[in-house]
């Protein structure tokens, strides 16, 4: 019978984990680098193959599991209907050219070097995958989850996130014969061949079917039974018992997935797909944040752990080769794919840069049974450090974007400054003038709500940058009333000041009302006697206070244009929610859904 651990034999290895892991935060941090890379160097420094301060055991693979446990239930709380629904278009398009082309070359790599066809299609379409953790950090520091890359390029990650739930059952199946590797489509495997092994094609097909079942089961389950019992415990007012059922249910839902053959990942993932379509998942994020980052970074940890030392650096020129390969071919396939999907030069680039790098899930991938069975020690090694390497560069990489996006963009100019054409004016546009922050702010709800835009910018950095951005918006001067009157002044419906400048509005506004006289004009202020200046002379004035700036404005001019109160609501809500993410807001910052509708109603 094997020797029971003491106390202190059970704590040491999560003292170890705990202490690293807060080192490498802190220092990652002071770095400016991605905090997986500081846990995998951490790892690897406290592994057997440098500092020898811990081994792997059932303990650290059991803390690693419950990390990648949380990432999934979080990323499953980030999906829901509506929000697919509404990216269809980058979902069914966009982000699949992104990931398969990417995804079939790697594999495609693999198998030449003699590893398994499955093995290699597994790790392949894992290299494929880009990180969510850093491409949203570097969209936050840069206010960029609005525009159109930025949201372009979230509705391509949740398609990745999506598509490794679907990656790691059929990882999963690969393995050996027993139900726990095998999982369901092992046990359908066994019944309809009498025990053969998995054919590529089964399991591919078969991973799509549980995926499609455990899905609905997934909102099923949330629409009946979650939100009822959510909706009992807030009304107790008992914060504890809320956190504690929250446990229990990612808990229990991975547990039930295990015992039935599957995975415990796919059991919280879809215990967050069953959150997402609540209206408490917000609470449940702001919850379970903490119990994610800190065993998240366990697994990180633990990956770190498993990297042979002597192995990688005897593959040192494949790893730096891998990683520079990595980058530069998820680049270029990249600016393809959004090229293809009617992207201009610049958008394509700085999307193609953004999106480049490696993936937490590949780690994920590279970690489970079969993976490890089918890939050599240095092979795995290098991938894993190949990995890491490009998210450590992924940051300075897409700075490289932004700044050749808009030197692109520059060199463009000429075409792209070209007065709209008169089809636009038939369209009765809104005319935007200037690319500030509550000026993209209105761009951004007018495309959600496909009202026809022509947006001006006067200043060449604003404009370039905007155009590297996304943003379709010609160059000019707008107080040149020859110009407003090219873009289709005399035809719009109303135009929005990006920027409150009074003693301009004041100049211009006696010739726009004799020459316009339905026009009706927009802006956002800082101050009340700004407010009290605009109002007098006929612009609908709003005082920013609530975040995102402007977003009283806009919530006015959606409802001044028809747009119904409860979808003005509703973009509100999303709005609020996606500039939350990344950023700390006081209570006083936040919007006042209603009142704001209220007001502008």
């Amino acid at each position: 019978m094997a020797a029971e651990l003491t106390p202190v034999e059970a704590l040491v290895p999560a003292i170890t984990l705990l202490g690293f892991g807060a080192a490498a935060a802190l220092a990652s941090k002071a770095l400016r680098l991605s905090p997986i890379v500081g846990y995998l160097i951490a790892g690897i420094l406290i592994g057997p193959s440098v500092l020898g301060l811990i081994e792997e055991s059932s303990a650290t693979h059991l803390m690693a599991e419950l990390g990648v446990v949380f990432l999934l239930f979080d990323i499953g709380m980030h999906v829901s209907l509506r929000e697919l629904n509404e990216s269809r278009r980058d979902l069914l398009r966009l982000a699949p050219m992104h990931l398969f082309m990417t995804g079939l070359i790697a594999a495609a790599a693999l198998a030449m070097i003699g590893v398994d066809w499955a093995i290699a299609l597994a790790v392949g379409l894992s290299l494929g995958l880009s990180s969510t953790a850093v491409v949203a950090r570097i969209l936050t520091e840069r206010e960029q989850n609005s525009c159109p890359i930025g949201r372009s390029a979230t509705h391509v990650l949740i398609f990745q996130d999506i598509v490794a739930i679907f990656l790691m059952i059929f990882a999963s199946s690969l393995g050996d014969s027993d139900v726990g590797a095998q999982g369901l489509a092992g046990l359908v495997s066994d019944y309809l061949l009498g025990g053969a092994s998995v054919p590529l094609y089964a399991a591919l097909g078969l991973s799509v079917v549980q995926t499609v079942i455990a899905f609905c089961a997934a909102l099923l389950a949330g629409k009946y039974l979650i939100n009822p019992v959510f909706r009992t415990l807030v009304a107790t007012r008992n914060a504890e018992a809320f956190t504690a059922f929250t446990l229990l249910l990612v808990l229990a839902a991975a547990c039930a997935t295990a015992i039935i053959g599957l995975s415990l990942t796919l059991g919280a993932f879809l215990a967050g797909l069953a959150v997402s379509g609540t209206p408490f998942r917000h609470q449940v994020q702001t919850e379970m944040g903490p119990f994610r980052g800190l065993l998240l970074s366990f697994f990180f940890i633990s990956v770190g752990l498993s990297i042979d030392v002597p192995a990688l650096l005897s593959h040192l020129p494949l790893v730096l080769l891998s990683a520079a390969g990595i980058l530069v071919m998820k680049t270029a396939l990249g600016y393809v794919a959004a090229r293809l999907n009617k992207w201009s030069v610049p958008g394509a680039t700085q999307m193609a840069f953004l999106l480049a790098q490696g993936s937490e899930f590949t780690l994920v991938v590279l970690s489970l049974g079969a993976i490890v069975a089918g890939l050599s020690s240095g092979l795995m090694s290098s991938i894993v450090a190949a990995v890491a390497l490009s998210l450590a560069l992924a940051p300075t990489w897409a700075a490289l974007g932004v700044r050749l996006s808009r030197k692109l963009a520059e060199r463009s100019k000429t075409d792209i400054e070209t007065a709209p054409s008169a089809t636009s004016i038939a369209d009765r546009p809104v005319i935007v003038i200037g690319m500030s922050s509550a000026g993209r702010l209105a761009i951004d709800a007018l495309v959600d709500h496909h009202i026809p835009y022509i947006a001006l910018e006067g200043d060449p950095d604003r404009f370039l940058a905007a155009v590297a951005d996304g943003y379709k918006v010609s160059f000019g001067d707008a107080t040149n009333m020859k110009l407003v009157e090219a873009v289709g002044g005399s035809n719009a419906r109303a135009v929005v000041l990006g920027f409150a400048r009074y003693e301009v509005s004041l100049e211009v506004t006696p010739t726009i009302t004799r020459r316009f006289p339905d026009l009706q004009r927009f802006v956002a202020v800082d101050s009340r006697l700004d407010l009290e200046r605009y109002l007098d002379i006929g612009v609908r004035a709003h005082l920013a206070g609530g975040q995102p700036k402007g977003i009283e404005m806009v919530a006015d001019i959606l409802l001044t244009l028809d747009v119904p109160e409860p979808e003005v609501r509703e973009w509100m809500e999303d709005e609020a929610e996606r500039f939350a993410i990344g950023n700390t807001s006081s209570a006083e910052e936040k919007i006042d859904v209603e009142e704001i509708i209220e007001e502008a109603a």
